[in-house]
């Protein structure tokens, strides 16, 4: 956490020359405004640049555990429906895992692509500090975020290629020619000059 910069009085000089408090003594003068950055100093030189695998597969965890969750919702709607209809005969559905699995990639689906299209990250992206971007470095047009979120949930192992692509791109990456950035930002961060999240000497993780 960095120390809090001050940007300087509230007031203009001027009108706080010509004010006074309320009970007629001299002006009091105007508190400084503070600006505390949510950035940690150790990433600040890892912001815009693309990311690793670890982080990568942090935030990937991260929007499964989501995912579960809407599904454990799901079906625990579904058993109180059931309850409701029939309390006296009632027993938890079972679910094919076939299904379970076709659900999840439905919703999978529909998270990633509503969020990338929205946001630029996901939830497990704003977790770890990462946003997804264009080669522009701007945020992915809807019919790309739909596009790389069909082929993450089709090719998961895709992200993978990151632990051995030089430039940190997943297959995903390389075909709609994505990146994955450190972004602790509000808004999209442009690390290189001519090339969106171009990356560190060091490899980030």
């Amino acid at each position: 956490m960095t120390a809090p910069e001050t940007l300087g009085p509230t007031v203009s000089d001027t009108s706080l020359a010509h004010s006074q408090s309320a009970d007629g003594l001299a002006p009091r003068a105007a508190r400084p405004l503070l600006r505390v950055s949510a950035m940690p100093s150790e990433a600040r030189p890892y912001q815009g640049h693309r990311a690793g695998i670890v982080s990568r597969m942090l935030a990937s965890a991260a929007d499964f555990v989501i995912v579960a969750a809407v599904l454990a919702a799901g079906y625990g709607a579904w058993s109180l429906v059931l309850f409701l209809l029939r309390p006296a005969r009632f027993r938890f559905p079972v679910v094919p895992s076939g299904w379970v699995l076709f659900a999840g990639g439905v919703v999978l689906f529909a998270y990633l692509s509503a969020e990338w299209t929205a946001l630029g990250r996901t939830w497990g992206d704003v977790l770890f500090g990462l946003r997804v971007v264009n080669r522009r470095g701007e945020r992915l047009h809807p019919a790309g975020a739909v596009l790389r979120a069909a082929i993450c949930v089709l090719f998961p192992i895709g992200i993978l290629w990151v632990a051995v692509s030089r430039a940190n791109r997943s297959v995903a990456d390389v075909i709609l020619r994505t990146s994955v950035i450190y972004d602790w930002g509000p808004t999209v961060v442009s690390a290189g000059r001519g090339e969106p999240g171009r990356t560190t000497q060091r490899k980030p993780m």
